[in-house]
């Protein structure tokens, strides 16, 4: 078992369940989680204890539960692997986001930080790759039912066609590419690229923001920062300065 420091994947599911309801509620209930998790009240509450004895979380009988520094910590780190495995069985391997989900949730337990980095890393590639991208994963699409091989490599390499054009650049004739924090809400549009220092373009990519990707401003505070977006089916909240980094073509 591969689990964050020695927690369970039953723990690891606890503290990725309660980071998404902070994310999305700012608040997580005991009820809200058994929702999500679809168990039972009591295997919340007992779950809770666990991981308040290993200092990872805040509760009070029937009050709010919240994640500690450290909590909040491998929380992300759980939910980066979750991202990253779903976005490598949806985006690579093109398999149904309900399908996709369910296996991503099998799957993560059994990633280590090591490998977690790679395969972001891997994802990235493609992605942004000029002779990968949106065109090439098309390419890859066809291929799924042609899977086994005849040994003529020369024959196979010559079949695949190689972009012109960098995917991630705007399309001919479209608008000039607008930042993130530019839009208004209702607006959406398809990421380009997303700029800014390693640390903050790593985070935002892990989060499923990236190059391709089509993401729709949902909400903006009334002091204009948090903004409020949706991308891959997730709900997330940037800041300005974050958005700020963000290159999105309008739909």
């Amino acid at each position: 078992m591969t689990a964050t420091a020695g927690l369970t994947e039953s723990m690891e599911d606890y503290l990725e369940a309660i980071y998404q309801l902070q994310r999305e509620r700012e608040v997580a209930r005991v009820k809200d989680i058994a929702v999500r998790l679809k168990v039972k009240m009591p295997s919340v509450s007992n779950a809770l204890i666990a991981l308040k004895q290993r200092n990872l979380v805040e509760h009070e009988k029937y009050g709010y539960v919240t994640l500690t520094r450290e909590g909040l910590a491998r929380a992300e780190h759980v939910y980066q692997r979750h991202q990253a495995m779903t976005r490598f069985l949806s985006d690579i391997l093109q398999l149904d986001e309900d399908q996709a989900e369910a296996e991503a949730c099998e799957l993560e337990h059994a990633l280590r930080a090591e490998t977690l980095r790679r395969l972001v890393a891997f994802i990235d590639f493609i992605e942004r790759c000029p002779r990968g991208g949106a065109t090439w994963l098309r390419h890859l699409s066809g291929r799924w039912e042609d899977l086994p091989c005849d040994g003529d490599c020369e024959k196979c390499i010559a079949a695949i066609e190689v972009p012109e054009r960098h995917p991630f650049l705007p399309r001919e004739g479209s608008e000039k590419a607008v930042t993130l924090e530019e839009l208004t809400p209702g607006q959406r549009g398809r990421v380009l690229r997303v700029s800014g220092e390693g640390g903050v373009r790593r985070r935002i990519m892990d989060m499923g923001v990236t190059p391709g990707s089509e993401i729709e401003v949902e909400r903006i505070a009334p002091l204009g920062d948090p903004i409020e977006v949706k991308v891959r089916g997730y709900h997330l909240s940037l800041r300005k300065g974050e958005a700020a980094q963000i290159a999105v073509e309008l739909e």
